[in-house]
């Protein structure tokens, strides 16, 4: 008798919680891909972008909000979610001091957006086709960074490419720097790749062997003295340039780079600005940087960029 109890009371407590309503736990399209452009023809903005696209496989932006999505939570209460570009990124990571970031930027004018997207189908996309990924660009006016200038920053999934209203009116020097540190942006990950660990270790020691009692990186000018400094030639000037660095750490101007990929940044946006004649010539006076130059040529040239 007991054991009939059992299952009339079992079978009870099951229909109950049957008939229970469930919680909400499905999320459609939450997964969304949101890279992926859609067309507006009524917005020229967006169909050149979108034509851009289509051309290249990379997506262009003029708002680093791109999209919005009317989701509902784990409580069941509806909400409007938002996603945004994410500009914050430190390659590498860094063992110390502040990590490279847009401080501020402002949105570029729609009026000014041909003019990019010609610029980048004739300088940049060239050179990167069917080498180098690149998730999505950022257009926007102003741009300041802790790092690296102005003009170009590589954000997590993003390549923002500011001062787009100045492109027409750019010399060719700056232009060619303009161009520079946007291939710095889009080609330093690649470079980073375990492909060329070996040869990017051949680059970091070049520096490295210099130093005694201290890392190469990050080092501070006051251990720039014979003390520390060692194997140099004879009345060589104690430099960070000397022992193979372009120049200071582009954040803390005291120490040489803080980092291994920040060199690595440097020489490969001083190698996009300038022909190989041109940065031969430029540090002919030092040895080591034309050493660490040919280390990264070697990795730009394997990876088909000229």
């Amino acid at each position: 008798m007991k054991n009939i109890l059992f299952v009339i009371a079992a079978c009870f407590l099951f229909t109950l919680l049957s008939c229970r309503k469930e919680p909400f736990t499905k999320f459609p399209d939450y997964d969304k891909n949101w890279l992926a452009m859609e067309d507006n023809p009524n917005d020229a903005t967006i169909h050149a972008n979108f034509q851009f696209y289509k051309e290249t496989g990379i997506p262009v932006f003029v708002n680093d909000t791109i999209g919005s999505q009317q989701r509902v939570n784990v409580f069941g209460k509806a909400y409007t979610y938002y996603e945004v570009l994410s500009l914050s990124y430190s390659l590498g990571g860094i063992q110390s001091g502040p990590p490279p970031v847009v401080q501020s930027f402002t949105y570029c004018n729609k009026a000014d957006v041909p003019t990019a997207l010609t610029f980048l189908k004739t300088e940049i996309i060239p050179l990167i086709t069917g080498k180098i990924h690149v998730p999505s660009i950022l257009l926007v006016e102003n741009m300041n960074t802790n790092a690296f200038g102005t003009y170009a920053y590589k954000g997590f999934n993003t390549i923002v490419v500011a001062q787009i209203s100045k492109i027409p009116t750019m010399s060719a020097a700056t232009k060619a720097n303009y161009k520079a540190a946007i291939l710095r942006s889009m080609l330093t990950n690649t470079v980073l790749d375990n492909k060329y660990a070996s040869t990017l270790d051949k680059f970091y020691t070049v520096s490295k062997k210099f130093v005694t009692g201290r890392d190469a990186y990050g080092l501070s000018t006051y251990f720039l003295t014979s003390n520390y400094i060692v194997g140099l030639p004879a009345g060589t000037p104690l430099t960070f340039q000397a022992i193979g660095f372009l120049g200071p750490d582009t954040i803390i101007t005291s120490i040489s780079p803080n980092s291994t990929w920040l060199d690595v940044s440097m020489y490969i946006e001083a190698a996009m600005a300038n022909t190989d004649d041109q940065f031969k010539q430029k540090y002919a006076a030092y040895p080591n940087i034309l050493l660490k130059y040919g280390y990264i040529r070697q990795i730009l040239t394997d990876m088909g960029i000229k």
